[in-house]
């Protein structure tokens, strides 16, 4: 099997568990809003499958400021967009002059001294209170979007669903289990602020990762039965997990040969070589004494989906193995050292800094970091100032505190900033007008309809290359300016008026669900402010556009407001509603600076 070096996802395009996949997705934002802005009236925006691939990470102009965090006081609008970008939005004035206070720096320390909550006790709870015996397939949704809203460390749920994004696994699998996913997710909780060698080594051992990239039961070459280590895992560990498919300066940008080519990270022989490293692995929880446990068991057994898998020696490749970088692991070692030092092999290379730090930067910050803001993140993982490799809390510290990224600046300058996710936006929302349902639960599940949800929903992205590609860019002003919109790969006309209708069902019955688990807005607060057009867009602006709202949204929502009667309860709620429908299709919310 070649290798693809055209990193392209086609829209809907799934790479369930038993497939060896191996095409992957290419790279927006500068005339984002104007865009955004088409969308808003229901026109097209220019996105969908059509866009410009690259083979490479493409990054903005330059523009270093001296190589230190930000440590000056904030401005409120500042701390709105750190809230937006660590965290799901601000939910109060309160919350941004507490953070304006605090500092950065202090928010920071006492999210990482928080414990991380786990998605698989919420789902042991509710299936005891439902007295079900089987763990549904969608309290596993659940548990993530609980976090999400009620959840006390927003900053670890936002890295890790930024991690979730790179170190895909998804419920497109057949057969995958609801606690190999919640399993999953707390994994990802436990190490969002670790390293990231345990990180990749517990990605790697997982047995929601080993079934959905078939290295669960991948075992050594026999040719008198026809089998072989399996190759999916091992490609992907390179090519999405860490390192890429070419060599990278520490900026981020492509190392080239004499004639100008880009030099790759890895051949076939490579992907080979990691494979048979790799093989030999099952289901922990089963007797690896018995050679007939290593395929025989019944994956119905929870403990399977929740136990990092064991080695079987019987079934490991004992043989050498070329590793990157032309590396090559000694004849007869176990299954356990072949893979300690081929995990370590990939820790250590070079690119794992820029590769990963850029798409931290991308899903936090900006779709376009400068090659500066690269090389400053990829520093923070090569050493964390105590001579640390790989420490998340250091590299998270250099995406978001950096002062390319902090100030009122930032949000003025031009190819700065990102699409919000479809996912982010709703929990901004719920968030912000503080939902709540009568049992505590919430009954998000599936959101991925293109035409009635938001074309996106938390472990159920489409393929192990996400919802979309770090390097997508769709036809037209974006890719002639060089510039990358990932998310922009999931916006289509048919998403841009899903999303509406998605938006103004929620606004305009109150709420989100059913029954007791309905989420219900509080539109009170607002409706306080509801006589005061100036005063009602001024919260609006903290809440959804991060004190951000420009003049022609600002100008829009005067023009609205002024044309609705205000006087009873039920005129100002009509107020307050349509103001949020016209707030959230803006594309100065839809963009996030």
């Amino acid at each position: 099997m070649e290798l693809d070096d055209s990193f392209v996802l086609q829209s809907g395009e799934a790479q369930p568990a038993g497939t060896d996949s191996h095409d992957s997705p290419g790279s927006g934002l500068a005339a984002a809003s104007e865009a955004v802005a088409a969308m808003a009236l229901l026109a097209a925006c220019g996105g969908g499958s059509s866009g410009t691939e690259i083979p490479a990470p493409v990054v903005a102009a330059p523009s270093p400021p001296p190589p230190t965090l930000a440590s000056t006081p904030a401005s409120a609008r500042d701390a709105a967009r750190f809230l937006s970008q660590a965290s799901f939005g601000p939910r109060s004035a309160d919350e941004v002059e507490a953070l304006q206070r605090g500092g950065f720096e202090a928010w920071m320390a006492q999210q990482f001294a928080l414990p991380a909550a786990s998605h698989l006790g919420y789902v042991e709870q509710q299936r005891q209170l439902d007295k079900n015996n089987s763990a549904a397939e969608e309290l596993s949704y659940e548990a993530v979007w609980q976090q999400w809203l009620f959840g006390d460390v927003p900053l670890r749920s936002r890295a890790s669903w930024a991690l979730l994004q790179i170190f895909v696994v998804s419920n497109i699998a057949p057969d995958i289990r609801t606690h190999a996913m919640s399993s999953y997710m707390d994994m990802l909780n436990r190490n969002a602020f670790g390293n990231y060698r345990q990180l990749l080594e517990d990605v790697t051992l997982h047995p929601a990762m080993g079934y959905y990239l078939n290295l669960v039961e991948s075992e050594k070459e026999d040719l008198a039965r026809g089998t072989h280590p399996n190759e999916n895992y091992a490609r992907e560990v390179l090519q999405l997990f860490s390192i890429g498919l070419n060599q990278l300066n520490p900026d981020g940008t492509v190392k080239v040969d004499a004639a100008g080519k880009a030099i790759p990270t890895f051949d076939e022989a490579v992907i080979k070589g990691y494979a048979k490293a790799f093989s030999g692995w099952s289901f922990g929880s089963l007797d690896n004494r018995n050679a007939n446990a290593f395929h025989d068991h019944d994956e119905n057994i929870e403990a399977l989906w929740q136990t990092p898998m064991q080695p079987w020696s019987s079934y490991h490749d004992s043989g050498a193995k070329t590793l990157l970088n032309g590396r090559v692991l000694p004849a007869g070692q176990s299954a356990q050292q072949d893979m300690q030092d081929a995990l370590d092999s990939i820790f250590n290379h070079p690119n794992v800094g820029p590769f990963i730090g850029r798409q931290l930067i991308q899903r936090l910050v900006t779709s376009n970091p400068s090659a500066a803001h690269v090389q400053r993140v990829s520093a923070a993982f090569a050493n964390n100032g105590a001579g640390v490799r790989g420490d998340l809390r250091a590299v998270l510290r250099a995406v978001l505190l950096d002062l390319e990224v902090r100030g009122d600046a930032p949000a003025t300058r031009s190819g700065f900033g990102k699409q919000r996710e479809p996912v982010l936006r709703f929990a901004q929302l719920l968030r912000a007008l503080n939902a709540k349902s009568a049992t505590g639960r919430n009954p998000i599940h599936y959101l991925d309809g293109a035409d009635d949800a938001l074309g996106q929903s938390p472990l159920l992205a489409p393929s192990v290359f996400n919802f979309y590609s770090p390097f997508y860019r769709p036809a037209g002003p974006l890719a002639n300016a060089g510039l990358a919109a990932p998310e922009f790969q999931i916006t289509s006309e048919t998403t841009v008026v899903g999303s509406l209708n998605f938006f103004a069902s929620v606004i305009h019955s109150g709420g989100y669900g059913w029954d007791n688990s309905r989420l219900v807005l509080d539109y009170a607060p607002l409706m306080l402010l509801a006589g005061d057009a100036a005063a009602l867009t001024d919260r609006l602006d903290l809440l959804l556009f991060d004190l951000q709202m420009g003049a022609a949204t600002r100008s829009r929502l005067a023009t609205l407001l002024k044309a609705l009667p205000g006087a009873s309860t039920h005129e100002r709620e009509q107020r307050v509603k349509s103001a949020l429908l016209v707030a959230l299709m803006s594309p100065d919310h839809v963009i996030q600076k």
